[in-house]
Protein backbone atom coordinates (compact mmCIF):
# COMPACT_ATOMS: atom_id res chain seq x y z
CA UNK A 1 0.00 0.00 0.00
CA UNK A 2 1.46 3.40 -0.79
CA UNK A 3 1.70 5.91 2.10
CA UNK A 4 1.48 10.03 1.13
CA UNK A 5 3.20 11.84 3.22
CA UNK A 6 2.25 15.40 3.32
CA UNK A 7 4.05 18.84 4.35
CA UNK A 8 3.28 20.05 7.79
CA UNK A 9 0.97 23.32 7.05
CA UNK A 10 3.28 26.32 6.10
CA UNK A 11 6.18 24.04 5.23
CA UNK A 12 6.32 24.97 1.50
CA UNK A 13 6.44 28.90 2.30
CA UNK A 14 8.82 28.00 5.14
CA UNK A 15 11.10 26.95 2.18
CA UNK A 16 9.86 29.68 0.10
CA UNK A 17 11.40 32.66 2.84
CA UNK A 18 14.70 30.04 3.55
CA UNK A 19 15.15 30.27 -0.58
CA UNK A 20 14.69 34.07 -0.84
CA UNK A 21 15.29 35.77 2.61
CA UNK A 22 18.42 37.25 0.12
CA UNK A 23 16.47 38.51 -2.66
CA UNK A 24 13.84 39.48 -0.38
CA UNK A 25 16.32 41.78 1.62
CA UNK A 26 17.37 43.35 -1.44
CA UNK A 27 13.43 43.78 -2.58
CA UNK A 28 13.20 46.07 0.65
CA UNK A 29 16.21 47.92 0.25
CA UNK A 30 15.61 48.78 -3.35
CA UNK A 31 11.75 50.58 -2.21
CA UNK A 32 13.32 52.10 0.59
CA UNK A 33 16.13 53.43 -2.15
CA UNK A 34 13.84 54.32 -4.33
CA UNK A 35 11.40 56.52 -1.95
CA UNK A 36 14.15 58.12 -0.01
CA UNK A 37 16.78 59.40 -2.65
CA UNK A 38 15.89 60.95 -6.07
CA UNK A 39 16.49 58.42 -9.01
CA UNK A 40 19.76 58.95 -10.40
CA UNK A 41 20.86 57.15 -14.10
CA UNK A 42 22.03 53.85 -12.06
CA UNK A 43 19.16 53.26 -10.75
CA UNK A 44 16.91 53.90 -14.28
CA UNK A 45 19.50 51.75 -16.05
CA UNK A 46 18.63 48.90 -13.28
CA UNK A 47 15.23 49.10 -14.22
CA UNK A 48 16.19 48.03 -18.05
CA UNK A 49 18.07 45.50 -17.03
CA UNK A 50 17.23 42.10 -18.51
CA UNK A 51 17.67 40.59 -15.10
CA UNK A 52 15.31 42.95 -13.36
CA UNK A 53 12.65 42.13 -15.87
CA UNK A 54 12.62 39.05 -15.34
CA UNK A 55 12.67 39.14 -11.61
CA UNK A 56 9.51 40.57 -12.02
CA UNK A 57 8.08 38.40 -14.55
CA UNK A 58 8.45 35.64 -12.39
CA UNK A 59 7.48 36.97 -8.88
CA UNK A 60 4.67 39.56 -10.07
CA UNK A 61 1.17 39.74 -11.57
CA UNK A 62 1.24 40.38 -15.19
CA UNK A 63 0.15 43.99 -14.36
CA UNK A 64 2.90 44.90 -12.31
CA UNK A 65 5.20 43.60 -15.20
CA UNK A 66 3.92 45.07 -17.68
CA UNK A 67 4.01 48.64 -15.92
CA UNK A 68 7.71 48.53 -15.69
CA UNK A 69 8.60 47.14 -19.28
CA UNK A 70 6.57 50.22 -20.24
CA UNK A 71 8.74 52.35 -17.87
CA UNK A 72 12.06 50.45 -19.70
CA UNK A 73 10.63 51.70 -22.70
CA UNK A 74 10.37 55.55 -21.37
CA UNK A 75 13.66 55.30 -19.85
CA UNK A 76 15.52 54.10 -23.27
CA UNK A 77 13.19 56.70 -25.56
CA UNK A 78 12.75 59.83 -23.03
CA UNK A 79 9.62 61.69 -22.79
CA UNK A 80 7.66 64.83 -21.74
CA UNK A 81 4.19 65.44 -20.59
CA UNK A 82 2.34 67.12 -23.71
CA UNK A 83 1.21 69.65 -21.12
CA UNK A 84 1.70 70.68 -17.73
CA UNK A 85 0.94 68.13 -14.56
CA UNK A 86 -0.86 71.09 -12.92
CA UNK A 87 -3.26 71.58 -15.77
CA UNK A 88 -7.17 71.19 -14.77
CA UNK A 89 -7.85 71.87 -18.24
CA UNK A 90 -6.36 68.27 -19.54
CA UNK A 91 -8.68 65.90 -20.54
CA UNK A 92 -7.20 62.25 -20.70
CA UNK A 93 -7.40 61.08 -24.07
CA UNK A 94 -7.47 57.97 -26.26
CA UNK A 95 -3.29 57.72 -25.43
CA UNK A 96 -4.26 57.38 -21.80
CA UNK A 97 -6.78 54.83 -22.43
CA UNK A 98 -5.99 51.30 -21.07
CA UNK A 99 -4.49 49.10 -22.97
CA UNK A 100 -2.88 51.70 -25.43
CA UNK A 101 0.56 51.11 -26.54
CA UNK A 102 1.33 54.19 -24.79
CA UNK A 103 -0.44 54.27 -22.28
CA UNK A 104 2.32 55.50 -19.35
CA UNK A 105 -0.05 56.53 -16.65
CA UNK A 106 -0.13 53.15 -14.85
CA UNK A 107 -4.00 53.39 -13.93
CA UNK A 108 -3.67 57.15 -13.26
CA UNK A 109 -7.08 58.35 -14.33
CA UNK A 110 -6.18 62.05 -13.22
CA UNK A 111 -2.71 62.08 -15.53
CA UNK A 112 -1.50 64.73 -18.03
CA UNK A 113 -1.37 63.12 -21.49
CA UNK A 114 1.96 61.53 -22.23
CA UNK A 115 4.28 61.18 -25.07
CA UNK A 116 6.62 59.03 -25.62
CA UNK A 117 9.49 61.02 -27.91
CA UNK A 118 12.26 59.52 -29.50
CA UNK A 119 15.70 61.77 -28.72
CA UNK A 120 19.19 61.74 -28.36
CA UNK A 121 19.45 62.18 -24.74
CA UNK A 122 16.89 59.06 -23.79
CA UNK A 123 18.04 58.12 -20.44
CA UNK A 124 19.72 61.24 -19.30
CA UNK A 125 16.35 62.85 -20.47
CA UNK A 126 14.19 60.68 -18.61
CA UNK A 127 16.75 61.04 -15.31
CA UNK A 128 16.20 64.96 -15.44
CA UNK A 129 12.58 65.00 -15.17
CA UNK A 130 12.17 61.95 -12.62
CA UNK A 131 14.20 63.66 -10.23
CA UNK A 132 12.17 66.83 -10.80
CA UNK A 133 9.29 64.38 -10.31
CA UNK A 134 10.43 62.85 -7.61
CA UNK A 135 11.11 66.78 -5.87
CA UNK A 136 7.73 67.66 -6.30
CA UNK A 137 5.97 64.73 -5.06
CA UNK A 138 8.25 63.60 -1.40
CA UNK A 139 9.84 67.10 -1.04
CA UNK A 140 8.43 70.39 -1.54
CA UNK A 141 4.66 71.10 -0.72
CA UNK A 142 3.01 71.98 -3.71
CA UNK A 143 0.22 70.38 -6.06
CA UNK A 144 1.81 67.34 -6.66
CA UNK A 145 3.23 66.70 -3.03
CA UNK A 146 2.22 63.10 -1.82
CA UNK A 147 3.78 63.53 2.36
CA UNK A 148 5.17 60.05 2.57
CA UNK A 149 4.46 59.42 6.35
CA UNK A 150 2.29 57.27 7.83
CA UNK A 151 0.99 59.52 10.68
CA UNK A 152 0.05 62.15 7.72
CA UNK A 153 -2.04 58.82 6.62
CA UNK A 154 -3.32 57.26 9.55
CA UNK A 155 -3.25 59.57 12.82
CA UNK A 156 -5.85 62.49 13.92
CA UNK A 157 -4.73 65.00 17.35
CA UNK A 158 -6.91 66.77 19.06
CA UNK A 159 -6.65 70.76 18.67
CA UNK A 160 -8.45 73.42 20.02
CA UNK A 161 -11.36 70.62 20.70
CA UNK A 162 -11.29 69.84 16.63
CA UNK A 163 -9.72 65.91 15.12
CA UNK A 164 -7.38 67.41 12.72
CA UNK A 165 -5.37 64.97 10.44
CA UNK A 166 -2.86 64.97 8.00
CA UNK A 167 0.38 65.97 10.60
CA UNK A 168 3.52 64.51 11.31
CA UNK A 169 4.76 62.61 13.72
CA UNK A 170 1.33 61.31 15.20
CA UNK A 171 1.29 58.29 17.64
CA UNK A 172 2.22 56.19 13.99
CA UNK A 173 5.96 57.78 14.42
CA UNK A 174 5.90 56.99 17.68
CA UNK A 175 4.69 53.46 17.59
CA UNK A 176 7.25 52.67 14.78
CA UNK A 177 10.58 54.13 16.77
CA UNK A 178 9.81 50.88 19.44
CA UNK A 179 9.51 48.39 16.56
CA UNK A 180 13.18 50.25 15.45
CA UNK A 181 14.50 50.07 19.52
CA UNK A 182 13.09 46.49 19.61
CA UNK A 183 15.47 45.47 16.91
CA UNK A 184 18.13 47.37 18.37
CA UNK A 185 18.27 49.92 15.82
CA UNK A 186 19.08 53.94 16.05
CA UNK A 187 18.73 56.44 13.70
CA UNK A 188 21.41 58.05 12.70
CA UNK A 189 21.62 61.91 13.36
CA UNK A 190 22.79 62.82 10.22
CA UNK A 191 19.15 60.96 8.32
CA UNK A 192 17.20 63.82 8.18
CA UNK A 193 13.43 62.18 8.20
CA UNK A 194 10.84 61.29 10.22
CA UNK A 195 10.91 57.63 11.69
CA UNK A 196 7.72 56.60 9.68
CA UNK A 197 8.65 57.87 6.25
CA UNK A 198 7.85 54.44 3.94
CA UNK A 199 11.36 54.69 2.93
CA UNK A 200 12.75 54.09 6.50
CA UNK A 201 10.20 51.53 7.11
CA UNK A 202 10.81 49.26 4.35
CA UNK A 203 14.72 49.88 5.17
CA UNK A 204 13.58 48.28 8.52
CA UNK A 205 12.05 45.60 6.55
CA UNK A 206 15.24 45.01 4.93
CA UNK A 207 17.18 44.44 8.27
CA UNK A 208 15.18 42.03 8.88
CA UNK A 209 15.00 39.63 6.30
CA UNK A 210 19.09 39.83 6.96
CA UNK A 211 18.88 38.51 10.11
CA UNK A 212 16.26 36.01 9.61
CA UNK A 213 18.72 34.89 7.10
CA UNK A 214 21.73 35.04 9.60
CA UNK A 215 19.80 33.34 12.26
CA UNK A 216 19.00 30.94 9.36
CA UNK A 217 22.35 29.99 8.00
CA UNK A 218 23.19 29.62 11.93
CA UNK A 219 20.52 27.23 13.04
CA UNK A 220 19.03 29.24 15.28
CA UNK A 221 15.44 28.62 14.67
CA UNK A 222 14.00 30.72 17.65
CA UNK A 223 15.71 33.62 16.39
CA UNK A 224 14.39 33.24 12.78
CA UNK A 225 10.77 33.02 13.77
CA UNK A 226 10.87 36.26 16.19
CA UNK A 227 12.57 37.94 13.15
CA UNK A 228 10.18 36.33 10.78
CA UNK A 229 7.02 37.48 13.00
CA UNK A 230 8.42 41.29 13.66
CA UNK A 231 7.99 41.51 9.87
CA UNK A 232 4.45 40.07 10.13
CA UNK A 233 3.68 42.30 12.68
CA UNK A 234 5.03 45.08 11.49
CA UNK A 235 4.00 44.85 8.01
CA UNK A 236 0.33 44.43 9.38
CA UNK A 237 0.12 46.92 11.99
CA UNK A 238 2.04 49.81 10.12
CA UNK A 239 3.21 49.21 6.32
CA UNK A 240 0.13 47.90 4.64
CA UNK A 241 -2.41 50.12 7.22
CA UNK A 242 -1.24 52.76 4.80
CA UNK A 243 0.76 51.79 1.99
CA UNK A 244 -2.24 50.99 -0.20
CA UNK A 245 -3.51 54.80 -0.37
CA UNK A 246 0.10 56.15 -0.38
CA UNK A 247 0.15 54.58 -3.92
CA UNK A 248 -3.14 55.79 -4.83
CA UNK A 249 -1.83 59.13 -3.86
CA UNK A 250 1.15 58.81 -6.05
CA UNK A 251 -0.76 57.72 -8.84
CA UNK A 252 -3.56 60.56 -8.71
CA UNK A 253 -0.28 62.81 -8.45
CA UNK A 254 2.56 61.62 -10.54
CA UNK A 255 2.87 62.32 -14.39
CA UNK A 256 5.45 59.92 -15.21
CA UNK A 257 5.50 56.19 -15.01
CA UNK A 258 8.17 55.21 -12.55
CA UNK A 259 6.85 56.27 -9.19
CA UNK A 260 3.31 54.50 -9.95
CA UNK A 261 5.21 51.58 -11.31
CA UNK A 262 7.33 51.19 -7.59
CA UNK A 263 3.99 52.12 -5.81
CA UNK A 264 2.07 49.23 -7.51
CA UNK A 265 5.48 46.86 -6.91
CA UNK A 266 5.56 47.67 -3.76
CA UNK A 267 1.69 47.07 -2.20
CA UNK A 268 1.78 43.91 -4.60
CA UNK A 269 4.98 42.73 -2.51
CA UNK A 270 4.60 43.53 0.71
CA UNK A 271 0.82 41.93 0.46
CA UNK A 272 2.47 38.46 -0.43
CA UNK A 273 4.81 38.80 2.23
CA UNK A 274 2.45 39.10 4.99
CA UNK A 275 0.67 36.09 3.48
CA UNK A 276 3.56 33.66 2.88
CA UNK A 277 4.62 34.98 6.65
CA UNK A 278 1.14 34.14 8.24
CA UNK A 279 1.41 30.86 6.55
CA UNK A 280 4.73 30.35 8.50
CA UNK A 281 4.72 31.40 11.68
CA UNK A 282 0.90 32.32 12.21
CA UNK A 283 -2.05 35.32 12.21
CA UNK A 284 -0.69 38.96 13.15
CA UNK A 285 -2.86 40.38 15.88
CA UNK A 286 -1.48 43.60 13.98
CA UNK A 287 -0.27 44.95 17.29
CA UNK A 288 0.55 48.44 16.87
CA UNK A 289 3.69 47.94 19.24
CA UNK A 290 6.62 44.77 19.36
CA UNK A 291 4.59 42.50 22.41
CA UNK A 292 5.95 39.55 22.52
CA UNK A 293 6.27 37.14 25.05
CA UNK A 294 10.05 36.60 25.24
Amino acid sequence: METLVNNPPGADAAAELDELASARRDLYRFLSAAFLAEPGPDFLAHLREESFQAVLAEWFSPDVAENFRRLAEACSAGFQPAVSPTSSRQRVGQTCDAGSSTDLRIGNPRCSRLEVCATEAGLDEFSHAARMEFTNLFLVPGGQYVAPYESVFRDTREIEGREVAGLLMGQSALDVLQWYRFAALDISRDFKELPDHIGLEFHYLAFLCEKEREFGDAGDTAKQTRAREMQRDFLKAHVLSWLGDLAGKIRAKATLPLYPAIASLAVEFCQAELTTLEAVVGPSRGQPVPAYAN
